[in-house]
This record gives structure tokens, C-alpha cells and sequence, in this order.
């Protein structure tokens, strides 16, 4: 019989994404000076985390190939679904809290930032899609009525899905954007930039590693 930690892995992560989303919350609460403010850290907070559980979900394949021994390796195989149906949790609220206030404002803020913002959200869009039919379809049930072959191509979406979140970030960010949205007043900082690249780079290169068929046990 499978230890309890296991047969409730992916409760465990929805609710730790809970928590993580509640803390979110408050966080940007309590500094904040205004209603808008507090918006800006939620939406910046809520999509790095998106970008983190996305880049786990995405990770857990390729470390647990090419590290056999991995001690969290069941935990990673029964939860990566979990993980980046989560990963998709957050980046709703992301962008509800991108939307919701310039809606309230002025929709015309969507558009004034030049060509570039503009690609930055036609990317966003996409990947959110993308996202969205990947977490309907993290079930057992949708694996059954796609099919093994087809379901396994719908979601090696999530390679061109990862690169589109890391543009989109770029153009976008309200962190480390090249171009910052009209509401947002503080400096660039890239820390955040800096870590999720090497992150993505970890990544890349465990994918690799899998291709070529390489394994370290440990």
C-alpha cells in the first residue's frame, strides 16, 4: 500500500499552491499604499511563481531520467501533473490582476506601450491557452479519450509554451520588463530575471542529457 504522502500527493500540492497564493495576498497587501499598488506586487508575485511551478512541472522528467536515484523521485512523477495544473491556478490570477484594473481604468492601456508590450501579450495569450488545454487535460480521463500518442504530442507543447513565458517576461515583466506597464513605478530588478534563467538553463540542460540517453545514478 502506497505510503499516505503518495496517494494524497496531488492534494498536497493544490494546497500548497493555496497557501502560496494566500501568502501572495498578503504580502501584497501589507506594504502597499494603495488598491493599484497592492494589484502590481500581486500580478508580479503570482506570475513568478507561475513561471516557478511551470519550470518544476517541466523539470521533474528530465531530473528523474537522468538521476535514477533522485530521493524525491516518486513524489515528482505522481505530482508533476498537479504541479503544472498549479502552475496554471497562478498564472489566472497573474493575469486577472493585469486585467481586472486596466479594464477598470482604460482599456486603451493595453496598446500604449508600442509594438513591443504588444508582442509580449500576444505571447502571453498563447501560452495561456496553451496552458489552459494542458491543465484540462491532465487527467487520467483525458489520456484515455486523446490517446497515449496524441496526448504525449499535445503536451510537448509545454517546450514552446516555457520559451513564450520567458519572452513574455522579458517584454513584459513587471519585475525585469523591457518595457514597464503604465502602472507600475518601481525600478527594474533583475534578480528575478537572472534566477529564472539559469533555472530554464538547469533545465535545458538536464533535457538534453535525457536525450542523449545519459544517467549519474547518485
Amino acid at each position: 500500500m502506497k505510503p499516505w504522502h503518495l496517494r494524497h500527493m496531488r492534494a498536497l500540492i493544490y494546497l500548497m499552491a493555496f497557501i502560496a497564493g494566500g501568502i501572495i495576498i498578503a504580502v501584497s497587501a501589507w506594504d502597499a499604499a494603495s488598491f493599484g499598488e497592492a494589484m502590481v506586487t500581486a500580478r508580479q508575485l503570482f506570475g513568478l511563481w507561475s513561471l516557478a511551478f511551470l519550470l518544476v512541472s517541466m523539470s521533474a522528467g528530465p531530473l528523474t531520467s537522468v538521476l535514477p536515484s533522485f530521493p524525491l523521485k516518486i513524489h515528482l512523477m505522481y505530482g508533476r501533473r498537479a504541479i503544472g495544473v498549479s502552475a496554471f491556478a497562478l498564472a489566472v490570477v497573474h493575469v486577472a490582476c493585469y486585467i481586472v484594473p486596466i479594464a477598470v481604468r482604460n482599456w486603451r492601456e493595453f496598446f500604449v506601450q508600442g509594438a513591443l508590450w504588444i508582442a509580449g501579450l500576444m505571447l502571453s495569450s498563447i501560452a495561456f491557452v496553451d496552458m489552459a488545454v494542458l491543465a484540462l487535460t491532465s487527467r487520467d480521463s483525458a489520456v484515455k479519450r486523446l490517446g497515449g500518442r496524441r496526448w504525449k504530442q499535445w503536451h510537448r507543447t509545454t517546450y514552446a509554451l516555457l520559451a513564450m513565458v520567458l519572452f513574455h517576461a522579458i517584454l513584459n515583466g513587471a519585475d525585469f520588463g523591457c518595457n514597464h506597464a503604465p502602472d507600475v513605478r518601481g525600478p527594474m530588478d533583475a534578480g528575478a530575471l537572472v534566477g529564472f534563467a539559469i533555472a530554464a538553463a538547469a533545465w535545458l540542460i538536464l533535457f538534453l542529457l535525457r536525450r542523449c540517453g545519459i544517467r549519474w545514478p547518485i
